[in-house]
């Protein structure tokens, strides 16, 4: 019995010691610092525990290899006492942690967790107050990308650059890489000797780390977020372009050896472009310097506004001295503006986050324009901004369109942020107010936003705020306009069966072939012009009504609305309205305002070929070169899936009744005499009279001209090479392709070499077209430099199926070779496909299953909506 007994016991004791034990190892877990696996990463947004206040960063970086390593102490406020804690960084390996504290030292251990974080867990907590986050690292320079801290080579020497918006300062270094934070940076670069580096700030100082190494310390910047921290680092040219602006700032332009030769246009004009914006703005130029660096290529990017170094993908900034036509002087003096705002709209005043993108931009894209216009008033920036407005047209008409100030709470809303509602439909908006407001009133308004918040963070309703100052109204509506998506329709009909003439007024969503499920309205300034006179009003209901200008009992001849484009939205007239005005005395812009609107709603359904068409061919024998021009670009916009196989078959007769004569007069090669206006009308006219038209007297000659320039005359073309080797590829062979090939083989010139792939997409054939397409992406080829073949073939009917057809194929190696920040827009390459069977394929190819990238999910649905839009225009004619 004795025996029974304790062996009963020990059976009872077993299951008691297992769950002491089970209770003292919990206890002893719940004792130990969790790690930042057993701890779920944030979305997006870090929180406010630990707030940086200043950065001391350390970069080695040597540009002729992947790998860089860093340091960096930040000075951070804790709000709370902690032992854990997040900080962003992507794709880096930290080697040492530490945080120093009013509490002594306290080691730590840094763990990646998710994409976009590396958690920080103390080895005990750490109390409320300042501290220093100290943090040594290792990454990789990308050599495909063009994000985070990249390479490129040039000329035969490598560089290497950063690109840090919107979140990719985590890729060059731990930080909190959000815009509301704003601190001073101070920056030293560890480069190979010989190299130069630069950033924002001029250099400091410049010692020696050992016999292979410098240290270039920059001075310490004015409080920036760290998406706009820029630097640069290899063995560049760097040109001294004087001083300017109020303050005599330094202006220098840092180049890839070999090419100081190539800024002279940047040099003449950086200079009176910095003068317009300071007197716009009222504010000397706010930070220590002005550098502009050429990239030689970039990816989902053209320039970036980092204050003090300026990039620029390089054809938009250097060019061979006898390169640097009227095309090349007008996109540099935009993108230069553009850039240059910036240095105000959002690096003096920066947004408190990413759902305020939309105003930097917006603002940037609308004050290049006026500066343009001032710049050189013959570059007719009217026609320009008209063309912007029609861009954001093209994405507002979709269902899934977004609102321009979008909530950002995911990387795929961030990852699409930056688009056509974004810069033009929010430049387009700032100019409908800056009209209602008044010009002065308006500037007045911008000069007290930023005095109100220069070196800080501001909002939307802070613009609005001292934007409508003198007229709160002004604000509820620009309000109303930025919180609401998609495009408004005002009808038109004018209504003279009573005693008294009227014009009936009718808004609505335009939304293409679809029925506006959700009734919208918008407070929208209609403005309308009559052979008497010109009248506004505001029309704040789905309906009403107005009385034209002129006598109550006169019946206008005709009616124009939004006269000069300047309103934000569509207008659609009564049957039989477009004839009477093919004949009215319309001023330039109204006639290309007109011509843009109209064509636009014919391509999307919404108005009849047979009432477009006559209008166009009345203004087509316009004598002002921007009219004719304007029609000639409308003509070439149609998709050929929008006419009948009848019409199909009579357009190029049509093209060359109404176009040809003029494309003959005016010709291949441009003339000392020729105005800006002939330089645009010469571009507009000979692709729609040789590509679409066919006329084979130009294609000829296009052909004849192409084979000297190809064959080595470069004055063949007199610097226009881009059309004619375009009408050229549209007749070309095997050989054709053999010489363009060639070419792009044996020259360095960055511009020639773009316009050369660009030239691929208008060969002839699907077999042709798929030989230029495994060339770009063959072995040893910068995909960075041949996607602009895809690019510019997606655009192109004939070429756009045999595109889609090969992303398909080669699905697998196009994701393996190229950057995720490129692949997220691939299903926007095929969004001029406009067949079922063809949206079915995109569908297949991008939707579920396919490789999860930040951005595509909206880009497809706005793809296929554009595809659905052909469709239902197709059946519409």
């Amino acid at each position: 019995m004795h025996h029974a007994v304790h062996a009963t016991q020990a059976r009872l004791a077993a299951p008691l010691r297992l769950l002491r034990s089970f209770i003292a190892i919990v206890l002893l877990a719940a004792a130990l610092p969790a790690t930042a696996a057993d701890r779920t990463p944030p979305e997006m947004r870090l929180g406010d525990d630990v707030k940086p206040t200043a950065y001391a960063l350390t970069l080695r970086i040597d540009p002729r290899t992947e790998p860089f390593t860093g340091r960096v102490a930040i000075d951070v406020d804790l709000a709370r006492p902690l032992d854990f804690f997040w900080v962003h960084g992507t794709r880096l390996a930290v080697t040492r942690a530490v945080l120093e504290t009013s509490a002594g030292e306290i080691a730590a251990t840094a763990s990646a967790a998710g994409e976009d974080f590396i958690g920080v867990q103390l080895q005990r907590q750490a109390p409320a107050g300042l501290a220093v986050l100290r943090m040594e690292f290792n990454g990789r320079l990308s050599s495909t990308a063009s994000r985070g801290l990249f390479r490129q080579q040039d000329l035969g020497e490598w560089y290497a650059f950063s690109q840090f918006e919107a979140t990719n300062a985590r890729r060059a270094f731990p930080s909190f890489d959000e815009p509301h934070w704003k601190t001073p940076w101070t920056l030293t670069l560890e480069v190979p000797r010989g190299d130069k580096a630069v950033s924002n700030t001029p250099e400091a100082a410049r010692t020696t780390v050992d016999a292979q190494w410098d240290a270039v310390r920059f001075a310490t910047t004015r409080p920036l977020p760290s998406y706009l921290v820029a630097l640069g680092v290899g063995p560049f040219e760097i040109v001294d372009g004087g001083r300017a602006g109020r303050q005599q700032t330094p202006l220098r332009y840092v180049v890839p050896k070999g090419r100081a030769g190539e800024v002279g246009f940047a040099r003449e004009a950086t200079p009176r472009l910095l003068a317009m914006l300071e007197d716009y703005f009222g504010i000397a130029y706010p930070f220590e310097k002005l550098d502009s660096m050429a990239i030689p290529i970039t990816l989902s990017f053209g320039a970036m506004e980092n204050p003090g170094l300026i990039t620029y993908r390089a054809n938009f900034l250097i060019a061979p001295a006898e390169r640097e036509d009227d095309r090349f002087r007008q996109t540099y003096a935009s993108i230069g503006a553009h850039e240059m705002a910036h240095q105000w709209f959002g690096d003096l005043v920066t947004m408190r986050w990413w759902d305020d993108i939309w105003l930097n931009e917006s603002f940037a894209t609308w004050m290049a324009d006026k500066i343009r216009s001032s710049f050189d008033p013959a570059w007719e920036s009217g026609l320009r901004r008209e063309a912007s407005r029609q861009e954001a047209f093209e994405a507002d008409r979709l269902p899934s369109t977004r609102q321009v100030r979008q909530p950002v709470r995911t990387r795929d809303d961030l990852a699409t942020a930056f688009d056509r509602i974004t810069y033009s439909k929010g430049g387009a908006l700032l100019r409908m107010y800056e009209q209602r407001v008044g010009e002065v009133a308006f500037r007045d308004g911008v000069r007290r936003y930023l005095a109100q918040h220069a070196y800080g963070n501001a909002t939307a309703e802070d613009f609005f705020a001292a934007i409508g100052a003198t007229d709160p109204a002004v604000a509820r509506s620009f309000s109303g306009f930025v919180h609401q998506p998609g495009l408004p329709l005002v009808d038109v009909q004018l209504d003279c069966d009573a005693h008294v003439p009227l014009l009936r007024l009718r808004q609505q969503r335009f939304l293409p072939g679809l029925r506006e499920t959700t009734p919208q309205a918008w407070e929208l300034p209609v403005c309308v012009r009559t052979d008497a006179g010109e009248s506004c009003t505001l029309l704040k209901e789905q309906r009403g009504t107005m009385a034209p200008p002129g006598r109550l009992s006169n019946c206008p001849a005709w009616v124009l609305p939004n006269p000069a484009g300047t309103g934000y939205y569509l207008t659609r007239l009564q049957p039989g309205a477009l004839a009477k005005l093919a004949a009215a005395p319309l001023q330039p812009l109204e006639a290309v305002a007109l011509v843009r609107e109209q064509t636009y709603l014919a391509a999307s359904g919404a108005v009849p070929l047979d009432e477009l068409l006559p209008l166009l061919a009345a203004l087509a024998r316009d004598p002002r070169a921007q009219v004719l021009a304007a029609v000639a670009e409308a003509a070439h916009s149609l998709h050929p899936a929008l006419f009948t196989p009848p019409q199909r078959a009579q357009w190029p007769a049509w093209v060359r009744e109404h176009f040809g004569a003029a494309a003959r007069h005016i010709g291949w090669l441009p003339r000392d005499s020729d105005t800006d206006a002939d330089r645009k009308l010469r571009l507009a006219l000979l692709p729609l009279v040789t590509l679409e038209g066919q006329d084979p007297e130009l294609s000829g000659q296009a052909r004849q001209l192409a084979r000297a320039w190809l064959g080595g005359d470069r004055k063949a073309l007199r610097g226009q090479w881009r059309e004619p080797l375009h009408a050229a590829a549209r007749a070309g062979d095997d050989a054709f392709v053999d010489q363009v090939l060639g070419v792009l083989r044996d020259t360095r010139e960055l511009k020639v070499r773009e316009d050369l792939w660009g030239t691929l997409a208008y060969l002839p054939d699907d077999r042709l077209l798929a030989r230029a397409f495994d060339a770009a992406l063959a072995p040893g080829v910068d995909l960075r430099e041949s996607m602009e073949l895809f690019s510019e073939a997606a655009w192109q009917p004939q070429a756009a199926p045999a595109v889609l057809r090969f992303f398909a194929a080669h699905q697998a190696e196009l994701a393996q070779r190229v950057p995720d920040e490129m692949q997220g827009r691939f299903p926007s390459l095929h969004a001029n496909v406009c067949t079922p069977q063809e949206r079915a394929e995109v569908a297949r190819l991008y939707g579920p299953g396919s490789p999860t990238v930040p951005g595509r999910p909206r880009r497809l649905a706005l793809a296929l909506e554009e595809i659905d839009v052909c469709l239902r225009a197709r059946g519409a004619h």
